[in-house]
């Protein structure tokens, strides 16, 4: 249960993160950036505090990062292949 409350709020963190990038392709328009990085960085504060609940400290801070890198490697791709899908 915390491990799906850990990956949630990690998940929801980078999203928040790459959404307040100028560069972000999800939206037509960004959106602000200081709320965004702000609630991001908490979300990501709790999932890592969530992972280390949930697991050792030195390995929920690894799995963490994981998770982060992963998420922001995905989030762009998944930008592109959403707007190849429409013919962009």
């Amino acid at each position: 249960m915390i491990v799906s409350l850990a990956l949630a709020l990690t998940v929801l963190g980078c999203a928040n993160i790459y959404l307040a990038s100028p560069h972000q392709k999800w939206r037509a328009r960004p959106l602000p950036r200081t709320p965004l990085r702000a609630a991001g960085s908490l979300l990501l504060v709790a999932g890592l505090a969530a992972w280390v609940a949930a697991l050792r400290p030195m390995v929920g801070f690894f799995v963490a990062l994981h998770v982060v890198m992963v998420c922001l490697f995905v989030f762009p791709y998944a930008a592109a292949f959403r707007s190849v899908g429409r013919g962009h």
